[in-house]
């Protein structure tokens, strides 16, 4: 009778055994896709923050090229970029951005995988590109101040992605 009480006490710790492993496997495997979808979020928003970041700075900060891209057909434009002169925004570059296509618009400011809002709110409320529709998903925003027709003007550009 021995052999028969060691044999089923070896069958319980071989089962509790594998009950303790597989809950340990499954606590592990879960954290680990925990981690694995917290590395894509903040990746994901790193790329929003710097691709807002960047096409902000383009349009405030550069005269875009060829420096008259406003006067050009869409193909021909390389670069958007709406100063006229140091920290001052030019009112035909600006109605040009805003007459853009959306598409030529987020190829040029190099956000392709974005959608993006902007607004000028000054002397004139001038709006390029498209309102977020439903929530975001992710989403930056950067705002700067800038002359223009000859007063302070802020500037927000908006870069986000909904949800699926």
């Amino acid at each position: 009778m021995k052999t028969s009480e060691t044999a089923q006490a070896s069958l319980m710790d071989l089962v509790m055994g594998f009950f303790i492993f597989m809950l340990v496997f499954a606590s592990v495997t879960a954290l680990i896709n925990k981690n694995d979808k917290d590395l894509l979020r903040n990746t994901e928003i790193e790329e929003i923050r710097h691709d807002c970041f960047f096409a902000a700075k383009e349009l405030t900060e550069t005269k875009g090229f060829p420096n008259n891209w406003e006067a050009l057909d869409e193909t021909e434009i390389q670069r958007i970029g709406l100063i006229e002169k140091h920290n001052t925004i030019s009112e035909d570059k600006l109605v040009a951005f805003s007459n853009l296509s959306y598409d030529k618009a987020k190829e040029l400011l190099k956000i392709k995988g974005y959608d993006f809002y902007f607004v000028l709110d000054g002397e004139d409320y001038v709006t390029a590109g498209l309102l977020p529709i439903s929530q975001t998903k992710y989403s930056m925003n950067t705002k700067r101040i800038i002359n223009y027709k000859g007063s302070e003007a802020e500037i927000e550009l908006q870069v986000y992605v909904l949800w699926e």
